[in-house]
């Protein structure tokens, strides 16, 4: 009696192990990772030139990864090469992941997809494509990469947390009085639409007002007033940037310089640096 009382504990201890031990390997851990979202028009993406930047950001950025849809992974960040604009130009995200990366001393992960010369207004045409939700155009196409990078992290055992969702867009719609004045109700339907997406749910949210040039975007008052006061109505807004200070491509006098794509870059670094 007393052997068969003993071997039982110890029958069910070494069933338990044996169990934790296949569960271990049939299970890895996942690790989690945070996520920063870009998205916009021209200057989301970036217009300036990545040969007028500091050599330091001119080279891979060490800890710092950026989603490349045409690999389908994410990438080393370098400045001109995959950053997501026209080759040889950058955008906020480089300076705003090089300093994120050095105050969290850990790797950071941006997704980076904007259109150029695009508005947010339903266009109601399927040759001009928009980003108004309803539509199913640019916001559609938005998702379908965000959820290819978050599929890829999770191929790779990490989870993504989405941190933050940056949005620099309205140029176009600055452009005209109609699309200007429904601008504040548009900019409200896009981020709820952002919002029923489950991983997105409580990303929080950052805002670039436009920079004010009435005389090629005569309504940008109109946009940047709605983006105020859109954001201020929103507890995920964590903020709306002020451009007005940023230089400018003396060229074309509506996309942020190298220069002035640092302190983009900069701002956008001081807003999320606490998620």
């Amino acid at each position: 009696m007393k052997k068969s009382s003993l071997l039982l504990p110890l029958v069910m201890l070494f069933s338990a192990c044996m169990f934790f031990s296949c569960s271990t390997e049939s299970s890895p851990p996942t690790n989690t990772v945070d996520v920063h979202l870009i998205m916009g028009q021209s200057n989301s993406i970036g217009r300036a030139y990545a040969m007028e930047l500091p050599k330091d950001l001119q080279k891979p950025l060490d800890s710092c990864y950026i989603y490349n849809p045409e690999t389908q992974r994410f990438e080393v960040m370098q400045a001109g090469v995959n950053t997501q604009s026209v080759k040889g130009m950058f955008g906020p995200v480089v300076k705003a992941a090089q300093l994120l990366s050095e105050h969290k001393q850990q790797k950071v992960y941006f997704v980076v997809t904007g259109y150029g010369n695009t508005q947010l207004y339903h266009s109601g045409s399927d040759e001009e494509k928009d980003w108004h939700p309803e539509s199913k155009e640019l916001t559609q196409q938005a998702l379908t990469t965000i959820d290819q990078a978050r599929k890829k992290l999770e191929a790779e055992g990490k989870t993504a947390v989405f941190k933050s969702i940056t949005w620099w867009q309205g140029e176009r719609d600055a452009m005209n009085t109609s699309k200007a004045m429904l601008y504040e109700a548009n900019e409200t339907a896009f981020f709820y639409s952002l919002s029923s997406i489950p991983y997105l749910h409580d990303t929080k949210r950052v805002v670039y007002k436009l920079f004010p040039q009435t005389q090629i975007l005569p309504y940008v008052a109109v946009v940047n007033e709605a983006k105020v006061k859109r954001g201020a109505s929103d507890a995920n807004t964590l903020a709306v940037i002020e451009t007005s200070k940023y230089e400018l491509n003396s060229q074309d006098k509506l996309h942020a310089s190298a220069k002035g794509m640092i302190q983009a870059g900069t701002d956008l670094f001081h807003a999320i640096k606490n998620l």
